[in-house]
């Protein structure tokens, strides 16, 4: 049974947006239309748009597979990760819990490979977003325990960090910002050297449809505030993880307040952002203490 584009996109797991581009630019599919000129979606195009978002998220150009039949799709497919099947001598994963534990064991080893391939097939499970709230982030929170208990060393971090880094400091192959989009700088405030919660806003904003301008971490805020300012953008957002309660700290967001346009926003959010939350009651800042939380201020800064 045909449905309309809003369906579609549940289904498949794309945003509206990237089904039109898809199907404009690329031609990858031709879904009928009402006679009000909705577009509506067969069973065949859901399933060219589910093999097609499987087949970007495993590195194809759009570009290369936009036109080939869903039994070549099909394939194609067939020889990507297995979201759920391990590969030759990796565990099956069902749950996200399995998926963190696999992958927390993967870092305690140094197993850069793995861990890579487990993110991956997470991603292919659960969708971007899915990964995030389900995966990276409950992954963050284990690794911060256990260098805290000192059963997790510095370059463990390290390890987890740079392959999470990879998989979030690019888009999704074969996701589109639109062209007007507000613009989001994102980064750490200098002596701020821990890097996730930051890769995480700025992969959330992307799916969220902010247009993101990362800058890392360990920044002046001198610095963000210049370039926040050059490209006139909409808002900045800070992760603050370590330490909690510090003068510095909370005097480097009251100066990074200060620096930006009074209509430009400042988020800030991170493991250590709640304990700067009453020490800073200037207007024009807002707080994150969670995912959800960090996407509720998304969209309400964005309208």
């Amino acid at each position: 049974m045909p449905c309309p584009i809003q369906r579609a996109s549940q289904l498949s797991g794309l945003s509206q947006h990237v089904i039109r581009i898809w199907e404009r630019r690329y031609g990858a599919f031709s879904p009928s239309r009402t006679g009000t000129n909705r577009r509506m979606y067969c069973d065949e195009a859901v399933k060219r748009l589910k093999l097609l978002k499987a087949l970007t998220e495993n590195g194809h150009r759009i570009g290369g597979v936009a036109k080939l039949c869903t039994t070549e799709l099909e394939e194609l497919a067939k020889q990507c990760p297995d979201s759920s099947r391990g590969g030759v001598g990796q565990p099956k994963l069902e749950v996200a819990a399995e998926y963190v534990a696999a992958s927390i064991e993967a870092v305690k080893k140094y197993d850069v490979e793995t861990l890579r391939c487990i993110l991956l097939r997470a991603r292919l499970q659960f969708g971007q977003r899915g990964m995030l709230h389900q995966v990276i982030c409950p992954i963050m929170v284990q690794i911060g325990q256990d260098w805290q208990q000192g059963t997790l060393r510095p370059s463990h971090e390290h390890i987890a960090t740079a392959v999470i880094r990879e998989l979030l400091i690019t888009p999704v192959p074969g996701s589109q910002v639109p062209e007007h989009a507000p613009e989001l700088i994102v980064a750490t405030p200098a002596g701020e050297l821990h890097e996730l919660g930051a890769l995480i806003v700025a992969a959330t904003a992307r799916d969220l449809g902010w247009r993101v301008t990362y800058l890392g971490p360990n920044l002046p805020v001198e610095e963000i505030a210049a370039c926040a300012t050059a490209r006139q953008a909409a808002a900045v957002a800070l992760s603050v993880v370590y330490p909690e309660n510090c003068a510095v700290i909370a005097d480097k967001l009251r100066r990074m307040r200060a620096l930006l346009p009074e209509a430009m926003a400042l988020l800030v959010g991170g493991r250590a952002a709640p304990s700067y939350q009453e020490r800073l009651t200037e207007p024009g800042i807002h707080w994150a203490g969670c995912l959800h939380g960090l996407d509720e201020v998304l969209v309400k800064i964005q309208k």
